[in-house]
């Protein structure tokens, strides 16, 4: 058990750095906002502690003190925030401005998230992952269209009765 989740800290600080070296924007923004300390709570799992500096990336499931902010979150909200890129200020207690900046200079890096997870974790999750973007977007795309759609409706209906009204 030991052994299983000092590789999955292992993973996750690998992937921190791969998102720092792949993106110079992104690294620049981090560098900026350094140290951060922060909690992601999933709904479900055991607490995740980041302490992330310039130099030194520290993540453990031991608890840490100092913490800038937390994140509470259900995997379904953290795939929804990372593959459309909106982040949902309701999830962010503590400084929401350093959370906000970090989750954005992540989210705007332009890196291949699927890819990440496929070099990490494997082919199976990489799928998984593809399939619940791919669930994710058709089916707010198609709920926007339909909102859209009645918001269009309801003004037409409008301008009809004002048209009725002036031609009294």
């Amino acid at each position: 058990m030991w052994h299983i989740r000092n590789n999955l800290l292992k993973i996750i600080n690998n992937v921190i750095n791969d998102i720092e070296n792949a993106s110079p924007v992104a690294r620049d923004k981090l560098l900026k906002i350094y140290p951060i300390n922060f909690l992601l709570s999933l709904e479900g799992h055991k607490n995740i502690y980041f302490n992330l500096d310039k130099n030194n990336k520290n993540i453990s499931f031991e608890k840490t003190v100092n913490i800038d902010f937390e994140i509470r979150s259900s995997i379904k909200e953290m795939l929804d925030l990372i593959f459309s890129k909106k982040v949902k200020k309701e999830i962010i207690y503590g400084d929401n401005e350093k959370a906000i900046l970090m989750i954005n200079a992540i989210l705007k890096s332009d890196i291949d998230i699927v890819f990440l997870i496929d070099k990490y974790f494997g082919n199976m999750p990489a799928v998984l992952a593809y399939l619940a973007k791919e669930k994710l977007f058709t089916t707010n795309q198609y709920n926007k269209k339909n909102e859209l759609h009645s918001k269009l409706r309801d003004l037409s209906i409008r301008l009809d009765r004002l048209e009725a009204v002036n031609n009294l």
